[in-house]
């Protein structure tokens, strides 16, 4: 599923713009990483693009569709899911109470619901043997793959991805990262905002790097080997 956003401007509060002007396009199939400082706009891009927040001026497209301003649910049912930066998982829930909110999308197909619930188990045996257990007992890198698990309840075509490591050791981040690649040799398009620089550029095949709410610069992976430095020490000038 392929992505774009054009001349995307967002603010929380009018005309106090976060985004101003944002171009990006995301290719079917590959993982394209949004970097730069705090405050550059990076978060506030994945939920313009999922419907949290609708974008003041500009439009979103998917597979030559403009889908600005529709609900989150009709956004998820095109075959997009959200992954925010902050854990999303409901803590006085056990696990497999939590794996079923997120099939809310198709909550009446009772024997799809299972079905799915099932999958995820299976993709992630680590949340098999835990299913019964409330989700807020769980590490911190657990419901990081809880989060995961959700996400994927519905199938999607394109993950949009805030932070995934934030927070967590670096051998399980380092898992969330091959989870990620697993997910794009699986034909899935990722939208990943990271300040991991280094671990998200060695999953990247394209890269955008914003200040103040506008591409600064962007490119393929290739274009920034040897340049990390710099990049990151222009986002302090």
């Amino acid at each position: 599923m392929k992505l774009e956003a054009r001349d995307m401007h967002a603010a929380y509060q009018k005309d106090l713009f976060i985004l101003k002007g944002l171009n990006l396009s995301v290719p079917v199939g590959k993982i394209v990483i949004v970097i730069g400082p705090n405050g550059s706009g990076k978060s506030t891009l994945l939920k313009s693009i999922c419907g949290i927040l609708k974008p003041q001026k500009g439009s979103v497209w998917l597979d030559q569709t403009d889908i600005t301003g529709i609900q989150l649910d009709e956004i998820i049912k095109r075959g997009v899911s959200y992954i925010p930066q902050e854990r999303a998982v409901f803590s006085q829930m056990t696990v497999a109470e939590n794996l079923e909110l997120g099939c809310w999308v198709f909550k009446k197909d009772r024997p799809k619901v299972r079905e799915r619930i099932q999958w995820a188990l299976e993709r992630f045996p680590v949340l098999q043997d835990r299913r019964k257990l409330l989700a807020g007992s769980l590490s911190g890198g657990l419901q990081r793959i809880l989060d995961i698990a959700k996400s994927l309840l519905c199938n999607p075509t394109l993950l949009l991805v805030d932070e995934p490591s934030v927070g967590l050791s670096p051998l399980i981040a380092q898992n969330i990262y091959e989870e990620l690649l697993a997910l794009k040799a699986e034909g899935r398009t990722i939208l990943l905002v990271d300040q991991d620089v280094r671990s998200a550029m060695a999953i990247a095949d394209e890269v955008y790097v914003l200040d103040l709410g506008s591409v600064k610069t962007h490119g393929t992976k290739e274009n920034f080997e040897g340049q990390l430095g710099d990049v990151v020490r222009n986002w302090l000038i």
